[in-house]
């Protein structure tokens, strides 16, 4: 049962309102926002004396509860600003050949999606795998691999449908494989279990402005051990290296870079202590509440949200097995119907992304039934727009 107290005194400002749009860009919590506040705040108030220092205090204390959150060691978790740049230290870092393939969804966000494409100046062919509907494409992506094969690039939750992807499965075949197993996990950490080591994933990266509960500009990536020696990040400082000579005494020996051999080398140069405070701060909170109970209450109140509306003309995309869903209902209406529902959605102030003719409401542990009644009545009359 999760704390419902606790959660109502992290989100005064959701009480009137029904927020389904963590998808996007969530709402932070309390907690997270004093954190991400107080570490400004400090080092103003006190002329920036050791800003560095404890700006690395809370680095390691944040690797602590990120690394407990999906199973990881502390020293697996680096952070960077967001998805598409830990996405990208890996595609740059790693020693791919030309020849070798990367399977991945045509859905993906561009996030885990354009570097790869560039990766083709390189060489690296791409297997596209069609994912037009919610359909299982586990098997799917294991029957492409070949020999060739050198990894699997997919995102936990799609963004567009919803869509959960089998991680166990698609992990056990690219360990068994010898094929790094790439995860964008931005729609799912903090909302869904994601066990790295359960799952076989080599590498994950995702930003912290959704589920983790954190803000913009923030984000982290977990690699693991296995792999981590073979990455040379595109860029270095004093923070990714053994071989740092300590001011005022010079760097004398320019042959070559000493890495550190954990996920610290994928860092460098002063990170985002604010955001990286936030991050903590919601991770944190998270694994008080425990994700387990946090990911059936989520799967419960999608389910419960699709059933209330059973029966209506309402287009829904998204996963009819609960194993594959992900608290990320996607609706399509007739785009001519534009003004009409984006009226609706504002008068029972329901807050989702809506562009095109599509509506994507995700839900969080935040959200209490009574808001979803509320928004199952707004959709109600959404329904009633379309013949």
């Amino acid at each position: 049962m999760l704390n419902r107290e606790l959660i109502n005194k992290e989100f005064p400002s959701l009480e009137d309102v029904v927020f389904m749009n963590v998808s996007s860009v969530v709402v932070p919590p309390l907690s997270s926002q004093e954190a991400y506040f107080n570490f400004t705040k400090d080092y103003i108030k006190n002329f920036s004396v050791d800003v560095v220092t404890k700006g690395w205090e809370i680095v390691e204390k944040a690797r602590e509860s990120v690394a407990q959150l999906i199973g990881a060691k502390a020293r697996e978790i680096g952070f960077v600003k967001n998805t598409s740049e830990g996405v990208g230290i890996l595609a740059n870092g790693y020693p791919f050949q030309s020849g070798e393939n990367v399977i991945l969804m045509d859905q993906e966000h561009p996030a885990n999606l354009f570097v790869w494409i560039n990766l083709q100046q390189k060489g690296v062919e791409l297997k596209v795998i069609p994912s037009l509907d919610a359909r299982n494409i586990s098997n799917e992506i294991i029957d492409r691999i070949d020999s060739k094969t050198r990894a699997v690039a997919i995102s936990a939750v799609q963004f567009t449908t919803g869509y959960r992807a089998d991680l166990e499965e698609l992990g056990r075949v690219c360990r068994e494989r010898e094929i790094l197993f790439i995860v964008d996990g931005i729609q799912a950490v903090g909302r869904l279990a994601v066990d790295v080591s359960r799952f076989n994933i080599d590498y994950l990266a995702c930003g912290g402005n959704k589920g983790l509960l954190g803000t913009l500009g923030a984000g982290f990536v977990y690699c693991s051990e296995r792999i981590v020696k073979k990455i040379i990040p595109p860029y270095a400082c004093y923070q990714s290296v053994k071989s740092y000579i300590k001011p005022p005494a010079l760097t004398t020996d320019f042959s070559r870079i000493e890495w550190h051999d954990d996920s610290r080398r994928l860092e460098s140069g002063n990170l985002n202590y604010a955001g990286i405070a936030a991050i903590g701060a919601g991770s944190r909170l998270i694994n008080t509440l425990g994700i387990r109970e946090i990911e059936e209450y989520i799967l419960d109140l999608e389910e419960n949200f699709i059933r209330d509306l059973e029966g209506l003309p309402l287009d829904f995309r998204s996963p009819k097995e609960r194993k594959h869903r992900s608290g990320i209902p996607c609706i399509y209406y007739p785009l001519e119907k534009e003004k009409e529902v984006k009226d609706i959605l504002e008068r029972h102030r329901i807050y989702v992304t809506m562009r095109g003719g599509y509506i994507r409401a995700s839900m969080h542990f935040y959200n209490t039934g009574e808001q979803m009644k509320k928004a199952v009545q707004g959709f109600k009359e959404i329904a009633g727009l379309i013949e």
